[in-house]
């Protein structure tokens, strides 16, 4: 069997890559002073509804969120955040026992936020 096949390189180059949106495009000076407040921080963010119990949805959602992502950008565990934003727009449908649900499911997963946020606030 030959040795010479070629050596196989991992790279994330073009992973969770989307098309470039004009107005999107940061200044090169805001780009600057958000490297200089985040350095290689890197954040994603979780919004359930508190309408109801998370489900098997939420859990693979937030496996995305607080895992997957930064493991397919190759981003070390030192540089992850993720904030967990209940979006809180609907008071007819949502409840404090909803929150306090998913806080401790939350907790039970596993899973730490940076900090965690409200829709309303």
């Amino acid at each position: 069997m030959s040795t010479d096949a070629p050596e196989t390189v991992a790279t994330t180059a073009g992973v969770l890559e989307g098309r470039e949106l004009e107005w999107a495009v940061n200044t090169p000076e805001l780009a600057a002073e958000h490297a200089s407040i985040n350095s290689n921080i890197i954040r994603t963010r979780f919004p359930p509804e508190p309408n109801g119990y998370l489900h098997f949805g939420h859990a693979q959602s937030m496996n995305m969120n607080f895992a997957l992502s930064f493991e397919k950008l190759g981003v070390p565990m030192e540089n992850r955040r993720t904030i967990f934003r209940y979006d809180d727009t609907n008071p007819d449908a949502e409840s404090p026992e909803y929150i306090d649900s998913m806080k401790r499911d939350l907790e039970w997963m596993g899973w730490q936020p940076e900090k965690t946020t409200y829709s309303s606030d």
